[in-house]
């Protein structure tokens, strides 16, 4: 029997809450695909609430397509709704499934765009040197040479002056804001973007971190949100508010930089998921460069400009928590191996890296474009309006369609391609976030791309043959 403390929730109906935590549960595999939830009157018994709460929870997850009623038998978990992981990719693990034909969910370069050549060469030359470093213990935040090659690259294209001793390394982004969540403390309140990067909230739970979902509007997360809640700390990804593609405004930064001062113990966390890849604007210096309170804390990762595979993330601590860092975590030893940091640090001290990132940048141009012209020039013209975000590797679909998010995606698997729709990226999808396609172009060649559209027009031909049958008629 499912078993929720809905006394827990912080506020609004029951039955919300208890619909967010049945989702939780499809989305992370808690509840397999296929599994038959209870029946109304017995969860309502069960939880000791009214059926009419249970009722309006599973309508809910109905109508988003986590679920489908069966006449007679039930309800049941629909397919393709297991998520943990897929939001955004700098940390994706592989999935023990066959991988999809066609990728579109993926926010991920392909394996054909990395330099596996000068990468190899660079392991080579390492492994000849025989550094010392290859064999000594390395130290809790990282080898010192590699620390100073990030530093060196953050000071030269992004303005960030850092020590390099306030650098800690670490395997992944989620690594490293578990470390985060460990510094703040049991009694901090974690605030996140709505829509954002969901991983994060699961890792606050899982390590019993409160948190809340802030909204987010045309300038980036919401101050006055902020400040009707009762969050310490703020993640917030300026450069590229995931996954909506834009760059917090100026005014709105310099908001939020007056909000962690308004009280002592305030931290932003400042991720700079990529910021490389801004092709439509100026990009606004980060954060960091404009903290005079030694409360922002600088987060990214090589993961998506190099692959997901090298798994190698870091973060620029306030020298104060980089203190308390040292006092009560230094314990931790470094999760990335001696080999990969040394290649790394010479991968980027050696120009590779800046090489790589600048011919990524051309290529990405170069294919959302085509991904445009392929969208412009296929039936889903007809129905689909096209968001083009100055930031990332996707474009934004709003679909004219009579399908629900969740049948878009079944009937895209049904067709061997994986897809994401803009309400998977939020805690409380609304008219706005729904029959949005994120299409994510970064793994997709241009060979295969045309493929990828037509199955694309294929999962909507209903409607685009509606539209077309009402544009005649009229």
């Amino acid at each position: 029997m499912l078993t929720y403390d809905l006394d827990a929730r912080e506020s609004g109906p029951k039955y919300r809450y208890l619909y967010r935590c049945i989702r939780h549960d499809i989305r992370t595999g808690t509840l397999a695909e296929g599994a038959r939830l209870p029946s109304k009157r017995a969860l309502a018994s069960h939880l000791a609430v009214s059926v009419s709460t249970v009722e309006q929870a599973y309508d809910l997850l109905v109508s988003e397509g986590y679920v489908f009623a069966k006449p007679h038998s039930g309800f049941f978990v629909a397919a393709g709704r297991v998520e943990g992981g897929a939001w955004r990719d700098d940390d994706a693990d592989a999935a023990d499934e066959p991988a999809p034909a066609i990728d579109l969910k993926a926010n991920r370069e392909s394996m054909g765009l990395f330099p596996a050549e000068s990468w190899s060469r660079v392991m080579r030359g390492v492994l000849a040197d025989r550094d010392d470093d290859l064999l000594d213990t390395i130290p809790f935040n990282g080898l010192a040479k590699l620390r100073a090659s990030i530093a060196g690259y953050l000071r030269e294209f992004r303005g960030i002056s850092a020590s390099p001793a306030r650098i800690v390394v670490g395997a992944g982004t989620e690594y490293l804001y578990g470390k985060l969540l460990q510094l703040f403390g049991p009694t901090a309140v974690i605030a996140m973007a709505d829509p954002g990067y969901k991983k994060l909230a699961l890792i606050s739970r899982g390590a019993g971190t409160l948190w809340e979902h802030i909204p987010v509007d045309e300038e980036g997360i919401s101050i006055d949100g902020l400040r009707r809640g009762r969050a310490d700390v703020v993640h917030v990804s300026p450069a590229n508010v995931f996954p909506l593609g834009f760059s917090t405004s100026a005014a709105r930064r310099a908001a939020l930089l007056d909000w962690v001062r308004e009280r002592p113990q305030r931290y932003l966390i400042e991720d700079d998921y990529d910021s490389e890849f801004d092709f439509d604007s100026r990009p606004q210096p980060p954060l960091f460069t404009q903290d005079d309170s030694d409360s922002v804390i600088y987060l990214n990762t090589f993961s998506k400009t190099l692959v997901p595979s090298i798994r190698i993330s870091y973060m620029v601590l306030p020298e104060r928590l980089m203190s308390v860092y040292r006092d009560q975590l230094s314990f931790y030893s470094c999760t990335v191996s001696s080999f990969e940091q040394l290649t790394l640090a010479r991968f980027i001290d050696e120009g590779y890296y800046e090489r790589h990132v600048n011919r990524l940048r051309r290529h990405y141009r170069e294919a959302r474009e085509r991904m445009l012209e392929l969208v412009e020039a296929s039936p889903l013209s007809v129905i689909a309006t096209v968001r083009r975000p100055s930031v990332g590797t996707h474009l934004l679909l709003s679909v004219d369609t009579r399908l629900s998010d969740g049948e878009v995606r079944r009937a895209a698997a049904e067709r061997g391609m994986s897809l994401a729709m803009l309400s998977d990226y939020c805690e409380e999808p609304t008219v706005r976030t729904s029959q949005t396609v994120v299409l994510n172009y970064a793994s997709i060649s241009s060979e295969r791309a045309p493929g990828a559209i037509d199955l694309l027009a294929d999962v909507f031909r209903d409607d685009i043959a509606r539209v077309r049958r009402r544009e005649a008629r009229n």
